[in-house]
């Protein structure tokens, strides 16, 4: 029996056509369905058509006051009833057969956890649109799992997966981290493998007062400390160590962070003549003609962010036969 799908849905503010989001839902083909509408400090107007709906489907907890998604989300997921829990953002679209499409992945067995493929709306600059582009061909477990220290390789409101696989892993943490990136990490340190419903069946809004622009969670340097601490966690990195290609602001940040949790840095790979020799938090840097040979126990971090540094950092990896997703990991 496939069962409930139960969708969380924050509604928060400045989100003048909430209803709009929530029309697509209540139009969704998936019959057995449960909207969870938190109201999340939301305008005035979106609160009244909300309360004022009548659908069975519809399950509305008015939170009032501050905004704060970590406390949507929660009440979200405790006041929910179906087996299987989706997300969906009040500022954003769906495709109606969004839902029983995931369902139908999610039955075949092969994945615990399934997204979609998404259109971005709105796209204030390039590096959103090439982050889109990205996550768009994470079209396999393998990838999701190989890019995942890249970045986020899921956009959170287009998941879906069993409320008691959430719940095993202690569902959204209040760790100081991004809730959904810390969060796919856990999974995927399970072994819970991430499939993808390929067509673009989600249309996600890029607006500037969005939380990945304005909540210090998202910023670079706490991210990177996201990626260091899911990495110390490791078997192999917290035995053996890492070496780090990149001895520039991500690396030193990066090779931080991992200090700070007990892991061992070896030491720093630069194609920067100027650094090569010296040190970089207390490790060498070496030049990369010892790419291969220094180190060679420890597990290999790509930390190069200038254009068209992973791929060079991955060809040099693969040369000297490391192995990506076993002892070397692209990290931005």
């Amino acid at each position: 029996m496939a069962g409930k799908v139960s969708v969380v849905f924050p509604v928060g503010p400045n989100v003048p056509d909430a209803g709009l989001a929530l029309d697509d839902l209540l139009n969704q083909t998936w019959e057995e369905l449960e909207i969870v509408a938190i109201l999340n400090g939301c305008l005035a107007d979106v609160r009244h058509e909300f309360t004022g709906k009548s659908d069975p489907r519809l399950h509305v907890i008015d939170l009032g006051g501050q905004p704060q998604l970590l406390n949507a989300l929660e009440v979200g997921v405790n006041g929910s009833t179906g087996k299987w829990l989706a997300r969906m953002d009040s500022d954003d679209r769906c495709e109606a057969s969004r839902i029983g499409r995931q369902v139908d992945l999610l039955l075949s067995g092969e994945y615990e956890v399934v997204s979609c493929g998404i259109e971005l709306v709105g796209g204030l600059g390039d590096g959103m649109q090439r982050y889109v582009d990205w996550v768009n061909d994470l079209d396999s477990p393998e990838k999701v799992a190989r890019e995942r220290f890249v970045e986020s390789p899921v956009v959170q409101p287009t998941v879906m997966m069993s409320k008691e696989l959430l719940l095993s892993v202690g569902g959204y943490l209040r760790n100081g981290f991004a809730e959904d990136y810390d969060l796919w990490l856990r999974l995927l340190a399970t072994g819970a493998r991430f499939g993808k419903v390929s067509d673009q069946l989600y249309r996600w809004h890029d607006r500037r007062d969005r939380l990945t622009r304005s909540d210090p969670r998202f910023g670079q340097k706490k991210m990177l400390a996201l990626k260091a601490d899911a990495l110390s966690r490791m078997g192999r990195i917290r035995e053996e160590g890492v070496a780090i290609s990149g001895a520039g602001p991500i690396g030193k940040v990066l090779g931080r962070e991992l200090i700070a949790r007990g892991i061992k840095v070896h030491g720093f790979f630069e194609v920067n003549p100027k650094r090569v020799g010296n040190t970089c938090q207390g490790a060498p840097i070496a030049g990369t003609e010892e790419f291969g040979k220094k180190w060679r126990e420890a597990t290999l971090l790509s930390a190069v962010g200038v254009s068209g540094g992973r791929e060079k950092v991955r060809a040099l990896a693969k040369r000297e036969k490391y192995r990506e997703g076993v002892d070397f990991w692209c990290c931005c």
